[in-house]
């Protein structure tokens, strides 16, 4: 567990406390810290779920709690978080702002820290880091859908939350994250269609929605050009550039094609087989007696030939006495 003496130093801004072997819950204290602005988390055994007293932080820049056991869902209120959103005064926090002037046993030392965006592993010090904004909660055990809020936090550069188990579709208010650079969704349970409006994020330049049930045409159109297959992997209704699946024919074909496979599925049956054979023997058989039943000439035909040939057989038989 992280010690609560933590919790005493008004002064901290930037907890890194990555790759070990912590467990339990995250505790509550660590929300209520005035001048947290980039938490590091990742990499350990955390579990439970995410505290609704997190959108209180308003100085929070960096959220890294990727590769744990953190379950449920992601909180709605997620939007209070205002140092992520445009235009909020404690976007530019003055104690993050000026990590590279924090005083350190009375010397001027610069704060460096890593970061994992687009895949890669970056270091950032100074005034770069200060304007880092992230969220990276993949590889833990969330669940429900992707809160339409988190849509408002137009400052985000990363999004991660790939590697869940999040259901629901992508949100449309996606679209109002401008100044993202990296959005990774993949291998989730996301249904739906990927909204079009996606293709206004000019700054995205990673972009994964693979291993998920989403299905549709997929934008492709200005930066989203640029977006290889492997992006799309694992989307089997996915259809358009840059996939090899035209959707003119997903969309047409496929549904006839599922009718027919029913209804081949129902024709090979067993029971459908055996079915068939009674209602035609007993359509047969009352046929058949019905006209000897009406027509009494026929009934007579019908029995002088029945004694004919079982005379016929009779005699054949005392041949061989």
């Amino acid at each position: 567990m992280i010690s609560p003496t933590i919790s005493n130093n008004p002064d901290l801004v930037i907890l890194d406390i990555r790759n070990n072997y912590l467990s339990g819950n995250i505790p509550q204290w660590l929300y209520d810290h005035p001048s947290l602005a980039a938490i590091h988390l990742s990499g350990n055994r955390f579990e439970g779920h995410l505290h609704r007293r997190m959108c209180q932080m308003k100085s929070l820049h960096i959220f890294d709690i990727s590769d744990n056991h953190i379950s449920g869902g992601i909180p709605s209120c997620i939007d209070n978080i205002t140092s992520w959103k445009k235009g909020s005064s404690s976007s530019t926090n003055s104690n993050y702002g000026q990590l590279y002037d924090l005083q350190l046993n009375g010397t001027n030392t610069e704060i460096k820290t890593s970061l994992q965006i687009k895949h890669e592993v970056y270091t950032f010090e100074g005034v770069p880091l200060s304007l880092m904004t992230i969220i990276d909660m993949s590889s833990n055990n969330l669940t429900g859908i992707i809160p339409s809020e988190m849509g408002e936090l137009s400052e985000l550069r990363s999004l991660n939350l790939s590697n869940n188990f999040l259901t629901g579709p992508i949100p449309n208010s996606f679209q109002n994250l401008k100044n993202v650079e990296s959005l990774d969704l993949s291998h989730n349970k996301l249904s739906g269609g990927i909204p079009y409006e996606l293709v206004g994020l000019t700054s995205l330049s990673t972009f994964s929605v693979a291993g998920n049930n989403l299905s549709g045409r997929v934008p492709f159109e200005r930066q989203f050009s640029t977006f290889g297959t492997q992006s799309y992997d694992g989307n089997p209704d996915l259809c358009g550039d840059p996939i090899p699946r035209n959707c003119s024919t997903t969309n047409q074909l496929e549904p006839r094609h599922e009718d027919e496979n029913e209804e081949t599925r129902i024709i090979d049956s067993p029971l459908f087989f055996y079915a068939f054979v009674a209602v035609s023997y007993a359509f047969g058989f009352w046929i058949f007696f019905g006209i000897l039943i009406i027509k009494k000439n026929w009934r007579v035909i019908y029995f002088r030939a029945v004694d004919k040939f079982i005379e016929s057989c009779f005699e054949m038989l005392s041949k061989y006495r």
